[in-house]
Formats: C-alpha cells, structure tokens, sequence
C-alpha cells in the first residue's frame, strides 16, 4: 500500500516541477529580448542624436555654402532665367538645398522638357537642362510654338526669330471642339516636315507655310519660289519622290510651276507659270 502511494505522488509532483522550469525559462527569454530592444532603441537614439548634431554643425559651416550654380544646356533660356527659377536667393547651405522643389520649379517654365539637378560638394550646384524643339510656329489667333510631339508650349516672342515654317488652317475654336482630330491633322504636318527634313534634294526642303484642309488635306507653300504644293494627307514619300521628277524636268525645260497637285498619286497636276 505504501508503495503504491509513493508512486502516485511522484507522478503527481513531477510535471508540477517541469512547470515551474518551463516558466522560469520564459520569464528569463522575456527579460533577455526586453534587454535587447532596450539596447537597440537606447543605441538607435544615441544615433540619431549624434546625427543630429553633425547634421546642425554642417548646416551652419560656411565651407558648404553654395558659391557656384553651373549651367548646362540652355540655349533658348538664360542663365539668369534659370537661376532665377531655382529661387536660391543668396549663398544657401548645400544641404539645405531641396533638389526635388528646384526641379519642380524648373519644369514649371513651358521650355523645359526635361531638367537634372546635383549637388557638387563642396559648395556647387549643377544644372543640366533639355530644352523644347520647336518644329513649327502654329497660328492660332496667336503664335505659338510646337514641337515635333505636336504640343503647342509656348507662344511666340516679339524678340523671337521667325524661322519656322508655319501652320495655319486650325482655329482655336475647332481646337477645343475636336482635340482628337485637330492633333491627327497637326500630326500628319508634323510627318511631312520631318520626311522633308530626311529628304536633303526635296523642292520641298524650305517652306514657308504648311496649311491644313480637313477635305484636302496639306498644301505646302515654299519658301523661296512660292509654290503651292498640294500633298493630300497620305503616301507623303512616294508623291515627294514623284514631285523631285517632275521638278527636275520643269527645270530642264526652263518651266517654273505656281502650282503643284500632288495628292494623287496615280495623276499629278502641273500648273505652270504664263
């Protein structure tokens, strides 16, 4: 009897005890992880504090003043336009410099494409700017200028030098009413000149004036003879090649044309000067 009793209160104080070690181990792995995120957050502090504090001093050392703002780029912008953007009045501290708000600020003006800006320690600031590419003047009541994605970003200064060909035919009114058609003809005009442009012996290589008819398509005015060409709306390459033919032989005939009607393909009409 005593030995059965013996046994029964062992297996009852035996797991008692393993409970016991098993909190005492969880209350010690909970002290040793609050130790450690004490150290880390008491570590990352001394940190930041320091890093605070050198960050202060540099903030006020004149080493790092910004003495030179170096341009890249420009052409059609000045530098005292430009600087003038940045809104960087005196000699600020390097590091005080926010480059995202001297960006934003810069891509503000309408003759800027794309702009990078970088700070040169110790005390200079780099600027390096892609300016717009006019491709044409577009008269719209106005002047403005557009680029070879057909965006009209700028009108045109009484300063500027008129040495684009021009658009005419768009009206603001139809502009706004039929922005989808308006930039398929203005595209289209835009094709033309750039197929012109690759076409060194093209007659076509100076015009004064590209006018867009949504019936009958483009019609060229050059520069130097003032001859109308009609281009339609198509096929832009092939009726070039047929018109440097066809111009050629008015040439060796000693004929000069006053209008050329190029929009089809299959017959080209000739009218030639009295």
């Amino acid at each position: 009897m005593e030995k059965d009793l013996q046994v029964r209160e062992g297996k009852f104080l035996r797991p008692k005890v393993r409970r016991e070690e098993k909190e005492g181990r969880k209350f010690q792995g909970i002290v040793r992880k609050t130790i450690r995120v004490a150290f880390r957050v008491l570590l990352l502090s001394f940190f930041l504090f320091t890093g605070h504090q050198i960050y202060g001093h540099l903030l006020g050392d004149s080493h790092f003043r910004v003495r030179e703002v170096e341009v890249e780029g420009s052409r059609k912008l000045s530098r005292e336009t430009l600087l003038s953007l940045t809104v960087m009045e005196g000699m600020p501290n390097l590091f005080s410099v926010d480059l995202k708000k001297v960006v934003k600020r810069l891509e503000s003006h309408p003759w800027i494409e794309q702009v990078s800006v970088r700070k040169v320690f110790p005390n200079k600031i780099l600027i390096q700017v892609e300016e717009r590419k006019p491709m044409a003047i577009i008269q719209l009541g106005e002047l403005y200028y557009i680029d070879t994605q057909g965006e009209i970003f700028s009108p045109v200064g009484d300063r500027d030098e008129y040495n684009y060909p021009y658009l005419t035919g768009l009206t603001r009114p139809f502009l706004e009413k039929e922005p989808v058609e308006a930039k398929r003809m203005i595209m289209k005009a835009l094709e033309l000149l750039k197929i012109v442009e690759q076409e060194k012996r093209s007659p076509l290589k100076e015009l004064s004036e590209i006018h867009m008819e949504r019936t009958f398509g483009i019609q060229c005015v050059t520069k130097a003879e003032g001859v109308e060409v009609r281009m339609g709306w198509d096929h832009f390459g092939e009726k070039l090649e047929r018109l440097s033919l066809i111009w050629s032989d008015l040439r060796k005939r000693g004929f000069s044309a006053v209008f050329i009607d190029c929009s089809d393909l299959q017959r080209m009409v000739v009218r030639k000067i009295p």
